[in-house]
């Protein structure tokens, strides 16, 4: 008497193949639905960047008002060139070759920029990075230079900035908003 082969013993077993045929199915669905669920993952962090925008453009107007100075240095002094926020510095800005650099907390979260009007802070919950693990940016020389506009910016997925600091409208994937 001959034996059957092990892989026809195998399927001869009662649900294998039940098995092998919902496991198809699966594989065949996923591959169907991946890319929709994707696209939304994309969409969900590009709204919360663009809140997170808003919420740093408002702070910032709000600091303005209320210590009567812009963000450009300890009681408005034209030092600081542009602001970030945590996380990973995105490459390729453009932004600070005529100043320094601080954290958004210094204008938002503390009053190390504001002086004795300060009345922060500016922003609820605190500041964080953006959706893929960069700082948000703001051109703070923008409120100074006449060729430059206050941006705030996100790098977007990438991390890459290609958005000059003299554009009012986005480039590649980054997100922004003019805070004039």
């Amino acid at each position: 008497m001959t034996s059957k082969p092990a892989i026809a013993r195998t399927l001869a077993r009662p649900g294998v193949l039940e098995g092998l045929v919902a496991l198809s199915v699966l594989l065949a669905l996923s591959g169907v639905l991946m890319p929709t669920i994707g696209e939304q993952v994309g969409e969900s962090r590009r709204l919360s960047a663009l809140s997170d925008l808003q919420g740093i453009a408002e702070g910032l107007a709000a600091y303005s008002h209320d210590t009567l100075y812009l963000p450009t240095g300890k009681e408005g002094r034209t030092n600081v060139a542009w602001l970030y926020g945590p996380g990973n510095i995105p490459a390729g800005h453009a932004f600070g070759t005529g100043g320094e650099a601080r954290a958004l907390d210094d204008a938002l979260l503390n009053d190390s920029l504001g002086g004795s009007h300060w009345a922060g802070p500016y922003v609820t919950g605190g500041l964080h990075p953006d959706p893929w693990g960069h700082s948000y940016l703001v051109n703070a020389d923008g409120w100074l230079a006449e060729r430059e506009k206050p941006l705030v910016i996100c790098a977007g997925p990438d991390g890459i900035v290609q958005t000059a600091p003299s554009s009012t409208r986005p480039a590649g994937d980054d997100l922004l908003i003019v805070a004039d």
